[in-house]
C-alpha cells in the first residue's frame, strides 16, 4: 500500500518527540516497539528521540531510566542497548509552557541545521487526554507541526485513545485538531488495530470468495463480539470509577471489531477507503431508546468492586456490560449484534463469533443440533476455526459437531509476529493511515454509546446487578 514516494519520506532523517518519556505508555509498549525496529532496521538510517517531561533528567539520566526498562524487560541482543540509546535525547519542559515549546523548537532546528535538512518530525502524546488540548494548540502555535514541503520534513501528531469522554468532547477535541492539522497529519491509536489477528480480518473477509454470498441477514443468525478478563481493575480503580467498561474497551476497540464484520469490502485497500467502510458500519448502528437501553442491555458490577482502592463506597459504575445492538445496513437488519465485556469473569477471552442460520435443506438436522458457527479467536488464542457438523461412523444416520480450524502459532514461526506497538509505529513513519481511527468513526461510536451511558446513569435502566 506504500508508494515509491512515501518509501523515499520513509528514509529522510527523522525526530520523534515523545511527550510523557517518562509514562506507562513508553515503559509497557513504546520503548519495545522502537527496539523492536531498531533491531529489525526499520527505522531511518538518522533518526533521534527527543522525550519531553517535567521530571529533573537530563540525557544521561533518560538513558539510564530507559535502559534499567529494557533489562528488566529482558529485551533481545543486550550488546545494541546502547547503540539503540545513543539515539534518545531529554528536554525538560511543562506541557503547558509555550516557552518549553519555544526551546523544544531551537532543540530541533539545531538537529535539522546539523544534518543540513527539514528532518521529519513525529510527536506522540504519551501522556493522559487531559494534557491534549495544551500541548497540540502549544505545537501548533510554536510552528513545530508546519511541515517544511511536500517532499520533506513532514510532521505527524500521534494521539492515544480515549478520544473524549463522551460525545461533546469527542466533537470538540475533533474541532481542535482539524483547525490546527491537516487530517492526513493526524494519527489516533487505537491499539487493537495493529494486532496481526485483527488486521487479518480484511483479508480472511474479502480475499476467501466462499464467505461473500453467505455474509448477510439470510444466513447470519447474530453476530457476537467478546472481550472478557479474569482481572479486576488492580491498581487503576481511580481511573475505572470515572470510566467503567463501556467507555474503556466498548466504545472503541469492541466497536472497532464489530465494524471489521459489518463494513462491505472497500473501494481499495487505500486506507482512505478502508476507514470509509469501517465509518459506514459503525454509522449504521441504531442509536437507542431509553426503553431499549432497558430492554436490551445488561449491566453489572463484580462483588467487591466498591471496596478496591480509588473506587466510590456506592459506586454505580458498570465493570460487565452486555448490548444487544442492530445495524441499518440491508444486508444485517434484524441481525443481533451482541458486545459483551467484564472484568472478574472466569477466564479471559477476546473473541468474535458469527452464528449462522439452519439451512432449510439441512436434511439431517435433529433437536439440540447446533448450528454451524466462525469462531474468530484474538485471545488467549489467535486463530480461526468453524464448527461443522459431520456423520458418525456407523449404520445410523448420527451427527456430531466438529472444528475445522487455522492457528496462528502453528502455522507460524514466533519471530514472524510484529507487536501491535511496533506495527503501529512503523505504519506511521511510512504514512499508512489504515490502523488508524477516522474522525467520521470516534464520532459514530459516541453517538452509539452515550444514550446508553445517560439511561444508565440517570435512569438507573436497567438495574446494577452484582456478579
Amino acid at each position: 500500500m506504500s508508494s515509491p514516494i512515501e518509501h523515499t519520506k520513509f528514509e529522510l532523517p527523522t525526530i520523534f518527540v515523545i511527550f510523557g518519556i517518562t509514562g506507562d505508555l513508553v515503559k509497557k509498549k513504546i520503548l519495545k516497539a522502537l527496539y523492536d525496529l531498531y533491531i529489525k532496521k526499520h527505522l531511518p538510517e538518522k533518526f533521534r528521540v527527543y522525550g519531553f517531561s517535567r521530571r529533573d533528567y537530563d540525557d544521561s539520566k533518560l538513558k539510564s531510566y530507559l535502559r534499567d526498562i529494557m533489562i528488566k524487560g529482558a529485551f533481545g541482543e543486550p550488546d545494541k542497548y546502547d547503540s539503540f540509546l545513543n539515539a534518545f535525547f531529554y528536554v525538560k519542559g511543562d506541557f503547558f509552557e509555550k516557552s518549553a515549546y519555544d526551546h523544544l523548537a531551537k532543540t530541533l532546528g539545531h538537529v535539522d541545521g546539523q544534518w543540513r535538512i527539514c528532518t521529519n518530525k513525529l510527536f506522540y502524546l504519551a501522556v493522559p487526554p487531559s494534557s491534549y488540548s495544551d500541548i497540540i494548540t502549544n505545537l501548533s502555535v510554536t510552528g513545530l507541526t508546519i511541515p517544511c514541503s511536500p517532499e520533506e520534513g513532514w510532521t505527524r501528531v500521534i494521539l492515544e485513545k480515549p478520544f473524549g469522554t463522551d460525545l461533546q468532547t469527542a466533537i470538540d477535541l475533533d474541532k481542535q485538531l482539524g483547525e490546527l492539522f491537516k487530517e492526513e497529519q493526524i494519527y489516533r491509536v487505537d491499539h487493537y488495530l495493529g494486532k496481526e489477528t485483527v488486521k487479518n480480518i480484511l483479508v480472511f473477509r474479502f480475499s476467501n470468495s466462499f464467505l461473500n454470498p453467505i455474509w448477510n441477514k439470510d444466513y447470519i443468525e447474530k453476530i457476537e463480539v467478546r472481550l472478557l478478563e479474569d482481572i479486576k481493575v488492580e491498581t487503576r480503580g481511580a481511573f475505572y470509577d470515572k470510566v467503567g467498561t463501556l467507555r474503556d474497551v466498548g466504545q472503541n476497540h469492541m466497536l472497532q471489531l464489530l465494524a471489521l464484520f459489518l463494513m462491505k469490502a472497500p473501494k481499495s485497500l487505500d486506507a482512505q477507503d478502508i476507514k470509509s467502510s469501517r465509518s459506514k458500519a459503525l454509522q449504521s448502528l441504531q442509536i437507542m431508546t431509553p426503553e431499549e437501553v432497558a430492554i436490551k442491555t445488561k449491566r453489572g458490577q463484580y462483588k467487591g468492586y466498591t471496596s478496591e482502592k480509588g473506587v466510590g463506597p456506592k459506586s454505580q459504575t458498570e465493570t460487565y456490560f452486555r448490548i444487544e445492538a442492530s445495524s441499518n445496513l440491508p444486508e444485517f437488519r434484524g441481525v443481533p449484534l451482541i458486545l459483551e465485556s467484564g472484568k472478574a469473569q472466569s477466564e479471559p477471552c477476546i473473541e468474535v463469533v458469527v452464528s449462522f442460520k439452519e439451512s432449510d435443506l439441512c436434511l439431517y438436522s435433529f433437536p439440540g443440533t447446533q448450528r454451524n458457527k466462525l469462531h474468530y479467536h484474538l485471545k488467549p488464542d489467535e486463530k480461526i476455526s468453524m464448527r461443522f457438523l459431520a456423520k458418525k461412523p456407523g449404520f445410523a444416520n448420527e451427527v456430531e459437531q466438529h472444528e475445522l480450524g487455522f492457528d496462528y502459532h502453528e502455522a507460524y514461526d514466533a519471530e514472524e509476529f510484529v507487536d501491535d506497538y511496533e506495527g503501529l509505529l512503523y505504519d506511521i513513519i511510512k504514512g499508512d493511515q489504515t490502523l488508524f481511527v477516522s474522525t467520521e468513526e470516534i464520532i459514530s461510536e459516541w453517538k452509539f454509546i452515550e444514550p446508553i451511558i445517560k439511561t444508565w446513569h440517570e435512569e438507573k435502566k436497567p438495574e446494577l446487578e452484582i456478579y
